[in-house]
């Protein structure tokens, strides 16, 4: 795969990682983590991500999303 570059802590998907500005708080449940960081590219864009890790602690995927709509995700997520 194309893009794909092999680092000691797994695949990074792209170029450029992720920087962790805040670890805002996480969520157990059958046995996966669910963590609520805010990152930062290497563009300078801050984005907030909520991260899947298995039980073994190691990262499955991400979702992330502009500061400015936390708001209207949270809304959205209260409402299903």
């Amino acid at each position: 795969m194309q893009g794909i570059i092999k680092q000691k802590t797994g695949f990074k998907f792209g170029k450029f990682s992720l920087n962790v500005l805040e670890r805002l708080g996480e969520i157990n449940h059958n046995e996966r983590t669910y963590k609520f960081v805010k990152v930062q590219t290497n563009d300078g864009l801050i984005y907030y991500s909520l991260r899947l890790y298995n039980k073994d602690h190691k990262f499955i995927k991400q979702f992330l999303f502009e500061p400015e709509i936390k708001d209207k995700i949270c809304e959205l997520l209260k409402n299903k």
